[in-house]
């Protein structure tokens, strides 16, 4: 009897455990199918999400070619900027501050090119239509210029959308096509900016691009100037500045530089400042009220360049000419922005608190070129305060009027390193 009660009471503790086990299962399971799944925290919050941004798809094969070129290491920006600056020669501060154009139709790095790069060590370089082929080639001579230049170059386009396109035509087969700026404003929705603005800085810099001269911050209250129309977001300062922030959010999100233009605003003028200078008409209060208020935007969205115009301001100008042949024209109220210490120093750097790149509207442009010489504009911008001169007429008149300008003590070294910093900022951005 009493092994029989042993043999009773063993099975019941084994049956118990057995249920004790599956219960545990049970739970681990539940527990496995229900809970939440841990995700990372989220990075600080910006104002507008990054979207979901579909691949690019690239019309030619690549089986072995990233769509995205790797950041160049250079030992000249893992440093200070103090120590960068202490690294260069004057030539090659001096040719920090030029941007020019590759000659027409150049679609590749040829052995002439490759030697002047060497003796006009540039800090960038613009591209147009006729540099572009196809994707794979623009990777190619992004490339090359890369490795034929002593420093890391800005490589940049205007790549705004709508009719201003330097390589949209690339993309045509992509799901997504950009509208024009104007349109992209009547929609009042800023999440298509910022879209706009990523897919674009996304193509650029899978193409090796790494600045755009985009967007445009003008209020287009002139329906007569045909020279920025629907390149602007609208009539409505207030709706501009919503977009203009939400496109360099998009574009900076994407790892391209972003230069809102042109300052001090070119949407009310009615000359084309590509054929004559510009004239802008307008006070200080209306300026305030309009203008300023899509840069004030672009500015606190991170911009980190701001493209000047080539536009007179007669009622807003400087006190005094900056240098002696600027005299007659700061006389006349006819003094380009492009050569105004007060809009540049004054009004941007001062009031508005900018410390990002300030770049010249191309240099080539008839506003200036049927006025002044090569040697003026380029030493008058930049002792106004400009950080980049994109394309001059003339790169070697350039180069040896700001040489001649440093020896002859009309700038100091202190001015110069001024801008190299911006420079080493901008290209940090980069890394």
């Amino acid at each position: 009897m009493r092994v029989i009660r042993f043999y009773f009471t063993v099975c019941i503790l084994l049956a118990l455990l057995a249920l004790a086990a599956c219960g545990r299962e049970a739970s681990a399971l539940y527990t496995a199918w229900n809970e939440p799944p841990k995700l990372p925290l989220p990075a600080t919050p910006t104002p507008y999400p990054t979207p979901e941004v579909p691949p690019l798809p690239t019309p030619e094969p690549q089986p072995t070619q990233e769509p995205t070129p790797e950041p160049r290491e250079n030992p000249c920006f893992r440093s200070s900027s103090e120590d960068w600056i202490e690294s260069l020669s004057l030539r090659e501060k001096i040719g920090q501050l030029i941007m020019p154009r590759l000659p027409w139709q150049t679609t590749v790095l040829t052995p002439a090119l490759e030697d002047w790069l060497v003796n006009y060590p540039v800090g960038g370089i613009i591209l147009f239509s006729d540099n572009v082929q196809s994707i794979t080639q623009v990777q190619t001579l992004t490339s090359a210029l890369q490795d034929a230049s002593l420093h890391p170059l800005f490589i940049a386009t205007d790549e705004e959308g709508g009719r201003v396109s330097r390589v949209g035509r690339l993309f045509n087969d992509t799901d997504f096509q950009v509208l024009p700026a104007y349109d992209i404003g009547n929609t009042g929705d800023p999440q298509m900016a910022y879209t706009t603005g990523r897919i674009i800085g996304e193509r650029l810099l899978s193409l090796g691009i790494n600045m755009n001269f985009a967007p445009v911050a003008d209020v287009w209250t002139n329906p007569a100037n045909t020279v920025i129309g629907n390149r602007s977001f609208g009539q409505d300062p207030g709706l501009v500045s919503l977009m203009i922030e939400s496109a360099v959010q998009g574009l900076n999100s994407a790892g391209v530089l972003s230069v809102v233009k042109h300052f001090p605003g070119h949407g009310d003028t009615y000359e084309d400042s590509h054929y004559l200078l510009a004239v802008y008409p307008h006070d200080r209060q209306r300026f305030d009220q309009i203008e300023a208020l899509p840069f004030i935007s672009g500015i606190g969205a991170g911009t980190h360049g701001v493209m000047i115009g080539h536009i007179a301001t007669p009622q807003l100008q400087n006190p005094t000419a900056p240098l002696t042949w600027m005299e007659p024209w700061l006389a006349s109220g006819t003094l380009p922005a492009t050569f105004s210490d007060f809009w540049l120093q004054d009004v941007l750097r001062q009031e508005m608190g900018f410390t990002g790149l300030i770049i010249t509207d191309a240099l080539e442009m008839r506003a200036l070129t049927d006025h002044f010489t090569p040697a003026q504009i380029a030493v008058g911008a930049f002792m106004a305060g400009a950080d980049i001169l994109l394309m001059p007429t003339d790169v070697t008149a350039t180069f040896n009027a700001l040489l001649e300008a440093f020896n002859s003590g009309l700038f100091d070294e202190e001015r110069l390193h001024e801008s190299l910093r911006r420079i080493y900022w901008a290209h940090q951005d980069l890394q």
